[in-house]
């Protein structure tokens, strides 16, 4: 089987429809079924490099004879062996020499006795600690999807969360057509806030596709189902017109798939009516679809 945990932080954006990551590393471990390591990979790596490291690790497990008492003895010596193969080919091994080298040393380590010291010592990349916000949001997540409601976060790199929401209050309080939409369009959602590097780390805990950023731009706002996942992603103050489109194309779709009653049709109807046609006409479907099956 195959699993996946981030430790570390990183932002992602979608360029041209593929996503890419900004900071961020990786490593593979390929593991006994109790999570005790037999071999590992830093960073990212070309498949055919992968599946040799794999190929690797069961070869080495199965002449290491699992389950005797010396296999741990053994796989030691398979390890100082490719660590010594390492040294004599290229320097451009490095990474994997000391992965060969620190497993000889501690053969079979529990996955968590080992992931930090890999991740930090040979991959090169900290170890995140666990952040009390993305917790918190992580909770209105859980509380939004028994409320059926979308999510709009507010992602921002500088300053800190009584800034932010300074920020998006002060928007919100404007005397024109888009702050008015903006703020009737937000009485739909639970509007969450987070530090913008907190974000990939939030995706993992909600168990979703990472989250990703048309671009660099800060604050970031990221439209979502009540699960976490995401709809659409709109960035900096500059584009309120487009934040707009986005929370109203949200709401519908969030009404599509968690039905309203007429009710609450009716008054998505005026907010999206001197938006968008095409969304007017996608709620005045569904309003059609909720009489019928009242009637």
């Amino acid at each position: 089987m195959a699993a996946h945990q981030q430790v570390g932080s990183f932002e992602v954006t979608n360029q041209g429809g593929s996503l890419r990551k900004n900071g961020g590393n990786v490593a593979s471990y390929f593991c006994t079924p109790d999570g005790r390591v037999i071999n590992a990979i830093a960073g990212p790596v070309p498949a055919d490099t992968l599946i040799a490291a794999a190929r690797w690790a069961v070869d080495a497990y199965e002449e290491s004879g699992p389950g005797t008492s010396d296999q741990p003895q053994k796989l030691a010596a398979l390890h100082r062996t490719a660590a010594e193969d390492l040294s004599l080919l290229s320097r451009r091994n490095g990474s994997q020499m000391q992965i060969h080298e620190l497993l000889a040393g501690d053969p079979l380590p529990p996955l968590n006795q080992v992931y930090r010291t890999i991740f930090e010592q040979i991959v090169g990349q900290r170890v995140a600690p666990s952040d009390p916000e993305v917790a918190t949001v992580e909770a209105t997540f859980h509380a939004d999807k028994r409320a059926k409601l979308p999510v709009l976060m507010v992602l921002y790199k500088d300053g800190d969360q009584a800034k932010m929401q300074h920020d998006w209050d002060l928007v919100l309080s404007r005397d024109q057509p888009a702050s008015h939409r903006l703020r009737e369009l937000a009485r739909c959602y639970s509007v969450a806030m987070l530090p913008l590097n907190r974000l990939a780390e939030l995706s993992q805990h909600l168990g979703v596709r990472p989250f990703a950023a048309p671009d660099g731009g800060s604050p970031l706002f990221v439209i979502t189902r009540s699960d976490g996942r995401q709809l659409t992603s709109v960035t900096t103050w500059d584009r309120i017109d487009d934040l707009v489109y986005a929370m109203a194309q949200g709401a519908v779709q969030a009404a599509k798939e968690d039905p309203r009653d007429s009710a609450q049709l009716s008054r998505l109807l005026k907010l999206v009516e001197p938006i968008d046609a095409d969304l007017e006409r996608q709620v005045k479907e569904l309003s059609d679809e909720a009489m019928k099956a009242n009637s």
